[in-house]
Formats: C-alpha cells, structure tokens, sequence
C-alpha cells in the first residue's frame, strides 16, 4: 500500500510538470477558458474572447501582486496578442481555449513584479495552434500570430456573404502576422466594423494581407475623389474596407 501511495504521488508530480512549467512566466497565459452564449455566433465571440482576455489578467495579477480589479480599457491597454489555441462555433455558443501574452512594459508600468526573464518569446512554445472549424469538425493547425506592438490602428468595414465567411475572415485575421489586434466595434447583417491593430503602416499591411486571401481597400471620401490628379491613400486613422479575396 505504501508503495503503491509513493507511486500514485509521483505520477500526480510527473503530470503536473508540464502544467507548471506552461506558466512559469506569468506574462503568458495559455489554455484560458473562453465561452459565451449570445444573440449570435458573432456577438458571442466577442463576448467569449473578452471573458478569456480578463480571467487572463486576473490570473497574471495574481501571479505578480497586482491587483486583480482593472477596467476592459486597462486590461486591453496590456495585452501584446491574443492567440486562439481551438475553439467550437454553434449558432449561438462560442467555445475556446486561448494564449493571451502580455506587455511586460505595461505590466511593470502598472505596479506588476516582473519574473526573471520577461521578454522570453510569447505563445506557444510549438509556434502554432489549432481550431475547430465552425460545422465542429477535426481540429487542424493554425500559425500562431507573431507578436510586437501595433504602430497603425485603421476602422475597416468587413464585408461577408454569410457567417462561415465571417468566421474564415476573423480566424485568418487572428493569425495574420500583419495584424496585432482585432476588436469587433459593431455587426450588422452582412458587414461588420472592426477596429485593427497593425504592426506595419497600413499599406504595407494591406499587401501582407493580401497573400493571407484577405483583401483589404482603402474607402475614399468624396472631396477626394473630386481633387484632381490621383487620390491619396488614407492614413491610418481613417476607413478601409476588407473581405475574403475573390469576393465583394
């Protein structure tokens, strides 16, 4: 019996390593339950994905001595990337496992005790993920985000021809390199307004973008299209309009 009570011990140690060792940098916090139920797929996503985001946080603040009460503003100024290990999509139900690696600079700028090595690469430590497709079927791999601060913010207007579409256009902007962050600011019908993080000037990323399939325009307003000689690109704090390529 005793043998036997030092042998379940051990392997209770061997199967807790590896979940130690996972989040041995507070900073980077993998396997974070996401779920939410909504009106719709779309708004319980987005939903989800900000319950995940904060119980992140609370998780980090704990682990460094910070406090565990901030605002969504405060705990989004923090985040570096969001990576969406899997997930499962009903018509109303969003279901995920997700990495949210933080900014260790905002961290220690909010009152957070640094570990030893804070700027150790974030993520996974394979370099991808995996999720699941919207009809529930096998998980496959996903490249995870690379990570680095967004120095453009843009407002796209995502235009989609149903919700599978919606679906592929998000996952393929969370794992875009170009893209830092995604918020969802609004969903009517078949378009959606986003709010984009990018870590390259908007140009750049729009053809970056465009070898991920994903095409993204700028919108010019009318006194420019009205000036003579050709209309410049919008800077980065005005619209673009973004799709799946091959589509409108």
């Amino acid at each position: 019996m005793a043998f036997a009570m030092r042998a379940l011990g051990l392997l209770t140690l061997l199967l807790m390593a590896p979940m130690a060792q996972a989040q041995d940098n507070p900073l980077v916090q993998r396997g974070v339950p996401a779920e939410a139920t909504a009106e719709t797929a779309v708004l319980a996503r987005e939903q989800a994905l900000n319950a995940g985001q904060r119980l992140a946080y609370e998780r980090m603040a704990a682990a460094l001595g910070m406090s565990t009460s901030a605002s969504a503003a405060q705990i989004d100024s923090m985040v570096r990337s969001l990576i969406i290990e899997s997930e499962r999509i009903s018509a109303r139900t969003y279901t995920a496992r997700i990495t949210v690696n933080f900014n260790p600079q905002r961290v220690a700028a909010a009152g957070g005790r640094l570990p030893a090595n804070p700027d150790a690469p974030p993520g996974a430590s394979t370099g991808s993920s995996t999720e699941t497709s919207p009809g529930g079927g096998p998980e496959t791999p996903v490249a995870a985000a690379a990570t680095g601060p967004a120095v453009a913010t843009v407002e796209a207007l995502a235009s989609y021809r149903g919700f599978a579409e919606w679906v592929e256009i998000t996952r393929r902007l969370s794992a875009a390199g170009p893209v830092a962050r995604v918020d969802v600011v609004s969903v009517a019908g078949d378009q959606a307004r986003l709010r984009l993080g990018l870590r390259s000037q908007p140009a750049q990323a729009a053809m970056d973008l465009a070898a991920t399939g994903l095409m993204m325009s700028p919108t010019l307003i009318d006194r420019r299209m009205a000036a003579p000689g050709p209309p410049p690109a919008p800077s980065a704090g005005e619209g673009w309009r973004l799709s799946l390529a091959g589509t409108r």
